[in-house]
């Protein structure tokens, strides 16, 4: 479950349960934030199952999502900030939900690993160390239907995929909201080499060539 908190400490964390949460000057909001300039209600935080959004209801100021004025609607996730008038939120996890992260396995991931295969190795949480091969296609996301399903809430539901082309393998993100990345660069499509590090928010795998 994902929270949110201010930076300054003046409240307590909130947490991120649908249908969500309303930030802005009066009291009836979930968020209050007494500042000049802050509309009576002046953003809207909506929660869907584990992703969270937030819309800008027409203030007069704005709203700041990790650096840039929004004008629509911006999903959010886990180290996002918002700042409204100068106060700055943060989107954080719940550190009690942490450790229930896992990795559902299903379709050709779970396909025995023989030789000559590529392979991830999972370098984050309980399944550290777990071996994932890699067989033909294999997309990644948290929905259940992927075929490497990994239940953190900052991953979109079909997030990136991994294509064997010959003796090559390929990675592509599928459009997702919090990117892909390859050895701490930002990609949208890439071949990976042996010992790269594959980034999908705060998971993290190692890739193992044949």
């Amino acid at each position: 479950m994902l929270k949110i908190q201010f930076k300054d400490g003046r409240a307590d964390p909130i947490s991120l349960i649908e249908p969500g949460r309303t930030v802005g000057k009066g009291s009836v909001n979930d968020i209050v934030i007494d500042e000049d300039g802050v509309n009576g209600f002046h953003a809207d935080l909506q929660v869907e199952g584990s992703q969270v959004s937030i819309t800008d209801i027409n203030s007069a100021t704005g709203t700041i999502v990790n650096g840039e004025k929004i004008t629509g609607t911006m999903p959010l996730g886990t180290g996002d900030t918002v700042v409204i008038q100068g106060v700055e939120l943060e989107i954080i996890e719940d550190e009690e939900s942490v450790g229930g992260k896992a990795l559902v396995l299903s379709g050709t991931a779970l396909m025995e690993l023989g030789t000559g295969s590529w392979s991830l190795v999972a370098d984050y949480g309980p399944e550290k160390e777990q071996v994932i091969p890699i067989m033909g296609r294999i997309e990644i996301g948290r929905a259940l239907e992927c075929d490497l399903s990994i239940l953190e809430p900052a991953l979109s539901r079909k997030h990136a995929e991994l294509e064997l082309a010959g003796d090559d393998l390929l990675l592509r993100d599928l459009g997702s909201a919090n990117g892909t990345y390859v050895n701490g660069e930002k990609i949208d499509e890439v071949q990976l080499k042996d010992d790269d590090r594959l980034q999908l928010d705060k998971i993290h795998f190692i890739v193992s060539a044949p």
